[in-house]
């Protein structure tokens, strides 16, 4: 389960962070808003998107190379993150919401209710994920 604030948990089941959350510990690229680069060991995506690097090396504009142990991007300095060519996009979205439901299942709380037009919404958004497969 993503734990965080209530805002975090909406970016991350409503938006592509937990595409980027899935690329933990792995080497990945980030272009920057001043067109420079960051590449090296992604370490840990919060629900904002701010990204933690270890062994990462920052590339300026110049093309001057800065080594650093950690670094720490905020969201708003970020331009692209590049996805790796061997990583399958649509299957790391599936084993990282299946990651996440495994942890909820752990719990005994109650099930949420849901509304009819909620049940609805995630019918419509299981089919379009399903048609994507094909």
């Amino acid at each position: 389960m993503f734990i965080g604030t209530s805002r975090e948990k909406f970016f991350y089941h409503n938006t592509l962070l937990c595409l980027v959350k899935s690329l933990q510990d792995k080497n990945i690229t980030v272009d920057l808003r001043n067109d420079s680069y960051v590449c090296g060991q992604l370490i840990q995506v919060d629900g904002y998107m701010n990204l933690s690097f270890s062994k990462a090396v920052y590339c300026d504009r110049r093309g001057n190379e800065y080594y650093f142990e950690n670094l720490f991007l905020q969201a708003r300095n970020l331009r692209y993150v590049h996805i790796p060519e061997n990583v399958s996009i649509l299957g790391n979205i599936k084993n990282e919401f299946k990651k996440a439901n495994k942890k909820d299942n752990d719990k005994d709380d109650k099930p949420i209710l849901k509304s009819r037009k909620a049940k609805k919404a995630l019918q419509q958004h299981m089919k379009t994920v399903a048609s994507l497969e094909n």
